[in-house]
């Protein structure tokens, strides 16, 4: 890979415009340690390559499920919830939670990747169940949802870095003319327009879990339209709205409004609210791994870490596993009655060979991210509207950062911090981008962090007492045009023999509640196969 100049690797990562507001100034000093955490690639790599050793041991088991992200998570937890307990988990990493995971510091905890959930509709059952026994959410007598105070997003939750200071909200109104503002409007009164809709069969047109959802063609035809098509046929000219859009995609999807679907970019801004009002927010110092902690738990050594699945081989009844220990070399052979693969689709085609999985796995394509939390022995300066939990910088391709100590900052911000910064690689060419990222070394890394983060926080470098970074390959499945609703993906949950299959890809849509969903969909079907009566959470 062709070493870039600093000009060339802001221009690439954070755009042209972060690029030229850093030339003037000298490179940062970087007077701080840190380095790269994350999975070990190189195990992932002979996964990936073929690796295939002799097991030296045989188990059996009722349910293996591989994969220890919220999807699998959440399929232990439903069958336990059924009375099976004999289940395992087996996932690579040290820790459970996939992209819910988190760490922590000196300061307290904080997310590597997911990092809010929005309170659910009465119509998320297993959503809401989980919250329930989580302590986050009530439900009386009449079915009303509440939510627990400490555990909502407290204020202020947004604001905008534009021009020279921080400004409430994610709308950049600071020079806004009179027509960015209409359309704004215009674009809002839309939204909640289709909030409220409902087909012919009494379903929300968007809803999440997308199964509860329509599938009406009327609204299905979207997806085959990009949000960038949809925005401009309806007369939308706004820089300011486009931007808008565009940070939405890049904030849920890791992709532009042009390789984008309008269903989803749409879904989006309606799915959750009955009004398209704002959503009220569950947050957690370390994010979701709050959640993806709390279900680890429940499951007890039923979860095994630092485990790779090699392979999956369907019998004429159940299925035989080979799992890899990287740190004893040792390999072993479970026969399990069923399988959950709960992993992205392009891992279960190398783990399962099978024409249907290879095929669906071209088709199923994923965005890289990169993420950072800095730990910082005082706040930087900072000019206008006060911190908030997000905070946004207009004009960048970085999505800015959460705070991580907001929740706990009840005073206001003190001196030390958590900040968690996050930049998704919208590049069109997927693989180039896994390469560029791989390639990145923690020091080119970290001046990218210090240097987008300068335009609002000239200090930021001297506060840093600490910066480490996360490469995502795999962070989300990206809904571009076409894909959504297509027969493929439709079909891709579909089980093969005994193996079921369970990720949030499965929906192309990176959203805990359909990781959620997934993984209950695929405990249900087993627990149907094991004729275990229990009702239904989807």
């Amino acid at each position: 890979m062709k070493a870039l100049s600093r000009r060339e690797l802001l221009t690439l990562f954070l755009g042209a415009p972060v690029a030229a507001a850093c030339r003037a100034r000298p490179a940062p000093a970087l007077d701080f340690d840190g380095r790269i955490a994350g999975a070990d690639h190189a195990v992932g790599h002979r996964v990936r390559d073929g690796f295939r050793p002799r097991p030296e041991t045989e188990s059996r088991c009722g349910v293996l499920v591989v994969g220890g992200g919220i999807a699998g998570l959440s399929a232990g937890w439903r069958l336990s919830r059924a009375g099976v307990e004999d289940w395992r988990l087996l996932e690579l990493d040290g820790v459970p939670g996939g992209t819910a995971r988190g760490g922590a510091s000196a300061v307290g905890p904080y997310p590597w990747g997911a990092h809010y959930l929005p309170c659910p509709l009465p119509h998320a059952r297993a959503t809401v169940e989980l919250l329930r026994e989580m302590g986050a959410a009530t439900v009386d007598g009449e079915g009303r949802l509440a939510f627990d105070e400490a555990q909502l997003c407290r204020a202020p939750q947004e604001r905008l870095f534009v021009a020279d200071r921080w400004y409430e909200g994610l709308f950049p109104r600071a020079g806004a003319s009179d027509r960015d503002l209409a359309e704004w409007a215009r674009f809002q009164a839309e939204t909640a327009r289709l909030a409220a809709l409902h087909d012919g069969r009494g379903r929300k047109v968007f809803a999440v879990p997308s199964a509860h959802g329509s599938d009406d063609p009327a609204w299905t035809a979207l997806d085959r339209l990009s949000f960038a098509d949809w925005f401009a046929a309806r007369g939308f000219r706004s820089p300011r709205l486009r931007w808008m859009l565009e940070y939405a995609c890049r904030d849920d999807y890791g992709s532009t409004p042009e390789d984008t679907s309008a269903w989803a970019g749409l879904h989006y801004f309606a799915c959750r609210t009955e009004t398209g009002g704002p959503d009220d927010l569950l947050t957690w110092p370390e994010g979701n791994a709050r959640i993806a902690s709390w279900l680890a738990r429940g499951a007890g050594r039923r979860v095994e870490t630092g485990v790779a699945v090699l392979a999956v081989e369907p019998l004429a009844r159940g299925a035989a596993v080979l799992a890899w220990r990287p740190s004893t070399g040792r390999a072993e052979r479970i026969v399990a009655d069923q399988v959950v693969l709960a992993v992205p689709r392009v891992v279960a085609a190398r783990m399962l060979p099978h024409p249907r999985l290879a095929a669906e796995a071209r088709e199923f394509r994923a965005g890289a991210w990169l993420v950072a939390n800095l730990t910082l022995r005082r706040r930087p300066r900072s000019r206008g509207f006060p911190e908030a939990w997000d905070n946004v910088l207009y004009g960048s391709k970085s999505l800015g950062y959460v705070v991580a100590t907001h929740q706990t900052d009840r005073h206001g911000p003190p001196g030390p911090g958590q900040w968690t910064w996050y930049l998704s690689l919208t590049d069109a060419d997927a693989p180039a981008a896994h390469r560029w990222l791989a390639g990145l070394s923690w020091r080119e890394g970290a001046e990218l962090v210090v240097a987008d983060l300068s335009r609002a926080h000239p200090d930021v470098g001297a506060c840093i007492e600490r910066l480490d970074l996360w490469r995502w390959g795999h962070a989300m499945i990206r809904p571009r045009p076409g894909f959504v609703f297509s027969p493929l993906r439709r079909e891709a949950w579909r089980p093969i023999g005994d193996v079921h299959f369970a990720h949030t890809d499965l929906s192309a849509l990176p959203l805990f509640e359909e990781a959620q969903h997934h993984g209950v969909r695929a405990a249900e079907e087993i627990l149907r196969k094991r004729g275990v009566r229990s009702p239904s959470l989807l």
